[in-house]
Order: C-alpha cells, then structure tokens, then sequence
C-alpha cells in the first residue's frame, strides 16, 4: 500500500509541475515576445525553423522548461522564483534539446506524439489543439532538427527536405484505405479509379456525376498535392471545391499512415 501512495504521490507531482509549467507559459506570454528575441541562436537557422522557432520561445510552452533556444540555463526571465524552483527539482529534468546523444525520441514521428500527447513519466505534459494546433507543431520539428544539428533531416512535415513526410506504414495505411478510411468508395481499390468496392447503384449514380471526379492517386502528375505536407492537410481537413470532406475518424497517425500508403500508389506508376 506504501509503495502505491508513492507511485501516486509521484504522478501527481510530476502532473502538478507540468500544471506549473503551463501556468508559467501562458501567464507570461504578453512579455515572451520581447525576450525571445534577446537570444539569437549560435548558427544562422533554415529558413523552414525560423516559425518554429517563434513559437518555441514566443509561445512560451516550449521555452518554460526547456529554456530560450533550447539552451536550459536561459529560462524566460518573467518567471517567478517559484516556478524557477519548481523547474529545477523535475525528476526526470527537462531533456536537454541541444545533445542529440541524449534524446530518446529518435523519429519526428514520435516527437510529434510527445509533443501532443506528453512523455510518460515526465512532466511533458499533453497539449490541447486550441494551446498547440498540429500546423504549429509540424512548424517546431525543423527548428528542433535545427537545435540537434540535424537540419538537413527536417522539412514541415518531419520528412527528409525533400517533402516526405513523418514516416507512417504503408500496411496499416493500406487497411485504412480499404476500410474505415474509406477511400476506395472514391479513389478505387489500390487507386484504380475502375476498380470500385460494392457499392450501392445510387452511391455509383451519384459518384459518377461529381462536378470534379476524385483524383487519380496514381497519376503524379495530375495531383495537386505538392509534398506530404499538402497530403496531410487534405486528409485532415478536406479538400475545398470537391467531394473530399474532412477525415474525422482518423488519427493523426492514421494519417500518416495512409500518406505512406498513397506513395506505393505513386511510385508503383515510375
């Protein structure tokens, strides 16, 4: 039983410094702007880190913890002592982001998840759309590259610099496609748009009278989506002018998922 109070004292200490953070973050945001400025980063940055690194110090729900421009000592200097305090007795502290040789997190992937949904054990706490929206955080990933000298490895969406995105599965993506994705009714099985799914005649009628017909997953050059970037917003939130409607049900690792999956149908046609 003593051993259970701990663990819970524990968890609710960690939780209760991530509440601090928080507080500290968005108390402090009117005078963020100002300071962030102050500390310019060693090395001139990619011009894709630049918004991150914005919103890293300007937001202030990076900074707080892990200090301005990555650099832990530098913490915001509007903080309070007790905050200040508070900070410094985390256990696990805050990661330092300028040692890539200690970071776990190894994917853009997975920083992405810690980002939106916290690090267990540790007071990297979950961060709701309306605080961070996944715009804003795809925007921090090259800036973080940037912090770990690993700029060239980081584009918006996480990929290469060369617009590949964070690296789902294509076999999973191939279910969702398939299945509650619900994209073949549109696209055709394995993106052949005269290989329908059994559907009913009034949804074929109905198809078949679309005033802009679903794309050709297979064509590239008849695609409008430049990168994975592109790919993941017109999942995510639809497509304006046609019949792509925004993909609720999906995670955003389903997502990712499915873009893997979209490329196969792509690269399969080279």
């Amino acid at each position: 039983m003593a051993a259970k109070k701990n663990s819970v004292w524990a968890w609710s200490r960690t939780g209760l410094m991530g509440a601090l953070c928080l507080t500290a973050a968005l108390s402090g945001q009117a005078a963020k702007g100002a300071d962030a400025g102050a500390h310019e980063p060693s090395a001139p940055l990619p011009p894709a880190a630049e918004q991150g690194r914005t919103l890293f110090n300007g937001k202030g729900l990076c900074s707080t913890c892990h200090g301005i421009d990555g650099y832990r000592d530098r913490l915001p200097p509007q903080l309070s002592p007790n905050i200040r305090e508070n900070i410094g007795r985390l256990d696990p502290p805050p990661a330092d982001l300028r040692r890539a040789e200690t970071l776990t997190l190894t994917t853009d992937k997975q920083r992405f998840e810690a980002i939106r949904h916290g690090h267990l054990r540790t007071a990297m706490y979950p961060l709701s759309k309306e605080s961070l929206s996944d715009e804003e955080i795809l925007s921090l990933l090259p800036y973080l590259a940037a912090l770990r000298g690993t700029a060239r490895a980081a584009a918006p969406m996480g990929g290469t610099g060369d617009g590949s995105s964070l690296q789902g599965d294509a076999k999973s993506g191939r279910t969702l496609y398939h299945e509650i994705g619900g994209c073949a009714v549109c696209h055709g099985i394995e993106g052949h748009l005269n290989r329908k799914p059994p559907i009913s005649a009034d949804l074929s009628k109905r198809l078949s009278r679309l005033a802009v017909p679903p794309a050709n997953l297979r064509d590239p050059a008849k695609l409008k989506a430049q990168d994975d970037e592109d790919r993941y917003r017109s999942i995510k939130l639809g497509h304006p002018g046609t019949a792509m409607y925004p993909k609720n049900l999906l995670r955003d690792e389903d997502i990712r998922d499915l873009i893997a999956y979209l490329r196969t149908l792509r690269e399969a046609t080279r």
